[in-house]
């Protein structure tokens, strides 16, 4: 049995911790553009196979299977592990799956079964590299820790808005083209993290079995009122966005509109929340996180129940651009407490069993959105949609002040 403490680990000089983390930064920005740029053009590929429309729906969502599948597992040994050879043996994996896909499609031989089965093995490995990566940050951030994952999330947003355009475009000069891309981006990731100098293996004197591993990481998260408060706020929140978003798609199809319309709504969405993200840091130091944070949550509802308003697309895309501008705010803060309040040694477990469950609920998301266009019209979807955000942010008001809570022992089994 083992007490341990939430203190952050030594990792060198404060130049080589920042230097770290650049790389850090890099290689997931890398690692998230390729992957945006082939995602989006995957499923089109799988229609052009297979001529079939489930199909290539089966092959997106066996992606995201083989991260769901993958992530307790992956979790457990991002703590058992050296986490930089973790990462840099899953980039490396997922290159190889994308080169296959590649190589079928200049040779004009790509099959369903090749393309399910890269997607899948894609999956598991981005499980891997996103579990050591999460059980890794705590010793690369910055003493400035909400600022520097403010430059995590406008990285995710920025990459979210160029991926896609970049995959667009080279499809239209071969289908091969945006998997070469994610192949180069997976390599150019796997260089950096490569290239830490930092000792990212997890900090423990004992190995017990792997269930017993995961028990207390599943135990620590249900214990801890903090992350178990955070568990279920994100869970709620990548449910009701994302049959948010996909509720947008299906109206706007459904009334007519063109496609770049939706890309309207989504890429004005995208720069909210990159903003957010940069202006985030500047906003806490002027505004305490306990005010903070309901203040957003209420002002989102606000903001859900005027889409009904919205005539044109970029009105529409408008307010959820505010939408995504407050939300970044209240996720950098809630991840730089459960970074801090969590040992070394259980971060790749937290880390995953809270982004597990959100990723899990969220595959409901687009079940929601399809009952609601097909029963509803849009005016009362979106009421539907900030009473859901109205009930999170009453439970993050009621919660807020768990920020404070104090770090537990930690018992292993």
């Amino acid at each position: 049995m083992t007490t341990t403490s939430a203190r952050r680990a030594p990792s060198g000089s404060v130049s080589g911790r920042a230097r770290d983390f650049r790389l850090y930064w890099v290689a997931g920005g890398v690692n998230l553009l390729g992957s945006q740029a082939s995602g989006l053009v995957l499923p089109l590929v799988a229609l052009a196979v297979s001529g079939s429309p489930a199909a290539a729906g089966l092959v997106g969502g066996l992606g995201l299977t083989g991260r769901l599948v993958t992530a307790p597992v992956a979790g457990v040994l991002a703590d058992r592990l050296p986490r930089k050879a973790m990462m840099v043996t899953a980039l490396l994996v997922a290159a190889a799956a994308m080169t296959v896909v590649a190589g079928v499609l200049a040779a004009g031989a790509a099959t369903f079964g090749v393309l399910a089965g890269a997607a899948f093995v894609q999956g598991v490995a981005q499980a891997g590299y996103e579990s050591a990566g999460a059980g890794a940050i705590r010793r690369v951030l910055p003493a400035d820790d909400q600022r520097a994952l403010a430059r995590l999330e406008a990285r995710n947003h920025a990459m979210q808005i160029a991926g896609p355009m970049i995959g667009g475009s080279l499809y239209q000069l071969a289908r091969w083209a945006p998997f070469l891309a994610d192949v180069v981006s997976y390599v150019v990731a796997a260089a950096c993290v490569a290239a830490i100098r930092t000792d990212l293996s997890p900090q423990r004197a004992e190995r017990p079995s792997f269930l017993a591993d995961l028990r207390t990481g599943l135990r620590f998260v249900w214990t801890h009122p903090f992350l178990r408060f955070v568990t279920f706020w994100a869970a709620g929140v990548n449910f009701v966005f994302g049959a948010l978003i996909y509720h947008t798609i299906l109206v706007t199809g459904r009334r007519g509109d063109l496609p770049v319309s939706i890309g309207l709504i989504l890429a004005i969405a995208s720069v909210g929340g990159l903003v957010g993200a940069l202006a985030a840091p500047k906003v806490l130091q002027r505004v305490r996180p306990v005010v903070a944070i309901p203040v957003a949550s209420w002002v989102t509802v606000g903001l859900v129940a005027a889409l009904p308003v919205a005539r044109q697309p970029w009105s529409y895309g408008l307010l959820f651009g505010l939408v995504f501008l407050l939300t970044p705010m209240v996720a950098i803060v809630f991840q730089a407490r459960a970074i801090t309040v969590t040992p070394d040694h259980l971060q790749g477990r937290v880390a995953t069993v809270i982004g597990t469950t959100g990723e899990a609920l969220r595959v409901l998301a687009p079940v929601l959105a399809g009952v609601l266009v097909a029963r509803y019209a849009p005016g009362v979807a979106a009421l539907i949609f900030a009473l859901l955000l109205a009930v999170l942010a009453a439970y993050a008001t009621a919660n807020v002040r768990k920020l404070r809570a104090t770090v537990p022992a930690v018992e292993e089994d």
